[in-house]
């Protein structure tokens, strides 16, 4: 698997500059940067060139994660339109930096509490597809990769994702800790299979499309995702050997917590997480 590996970076990891420095350290091919508000607007354009800079004299690239407090699919058109502007504008902002940009993710459904009605999520969809539609083409208009992520919605419940993934310039971020935790949560924490069950359904329906893996270790019984690679109770060689099925370019390791106690990652933690990437990769 030729495969390049990165990290998040979002507002809280100022100064970026020494964040980028300490990545780079850590031979990390990318890092995804996460436009949550304030970003992109507060970064003045001398700090956008620094980092263009250092990203050319790292050889690295970067690649963006939408912002989380927005639904472009949100049943409600009011939000969705307000949200399609913010898409808009974060995406102009990662043109920017092509062609060190490798892709955009965003998150497609809506954090609705009557999401679980069938009728709702009937017009989720439907108003979820034509959102998906705009993006793609917005994409298309400035020449970057868009790939859209699972949420912590059931397989089941993911028609939406499964039928955007139909259109060919639309692309796949696999969460592996969010198919997971989907299914557990939705089971009221029974778990009618394994886990490696909930990884392989989504490989067989959508391996082909996946571009993006993001990665991290997850404790079943406590229902947490996002620990760091050996942390939790996944067993990585079964993982990774689903993995290979699918045509993946980029493994995000997305490991917020040190531990199921939730200690925050330090750059000595995720040292460990990139040396255990790289033996499989």
């Amino acid at each position: 698997m030729s495969i390049l590996l990165g990290a998040p970076v979002w507002y809280g990891n100022r100064p970026f500059e020494k964040t980028l420095e300490e990545l780079h350290k850590l031979e990390l091919d990318y890092f995804e940067f996460s436009l949550d508000y304030p970003l992109p607007d507060c970064m003045h354009e001398s700090e956008r060139r620094d980092i263009k800079s250092l990203l050319e004299e790292f050889g690295m690239n970067i690649a963006f994660h939408s912002p989380l407090d927005i639904a472009v699919a949100h049943p409600r058109e009011e939000l969705a339109d307000a949200s399609m502007t913010v898409v808009r504008r974060c995406m102009d902002f990662s043109a920017e930096f092509l062609p060190l940009s490798l892709y955009y993710n965003f998150h497609l459904h809506p954090r609705v509490s009557t999401f679980k009605l069938e009728e709702v999520r009937a017009q989720i969809k439907t108003k979820g597809l034509r959102r998906c539609h705009e993006i793609t083409k917005m994409a298309s208009e400035l020449g970057i990769l868009v790939s859209v992520e699972n949420d912590l919605v059931p397989f089941v419940w993911s028609d939406l994702i499964l039928e955007a993934l139909s259109a060919p310039n639309l692309y796949f971020t696999f969460d592996i800790g969010h198919a997971i935790m989907a299914e557990l949560l939705s089971n009221d924490g029974q778990k009618s299979s394994s886990y490696l069950d909930y990884i392989e359904r989504w490989i067989e329906k959508c391996g082909a499309k996946i571009l993006v893996v993001h990665l991290h270790d997850c404790n079943l019984t406590a229902k947490q995702d996002h620990l760091s690679i050996g942390k939790g109770e996944l067993d990585f060689d079964r993982v990774f050997e689903l993995l290979k099925r699918t045509n993946c370019k980029y493994v995000l390791i997305e490991t917020f917590w040190r531990n199921k106690e939730k200690e925050e990652m330090n750059y000595e933690e995720v040292r460990k997480n990139v040396e255990f990437c790289r033996s499989y990769l």
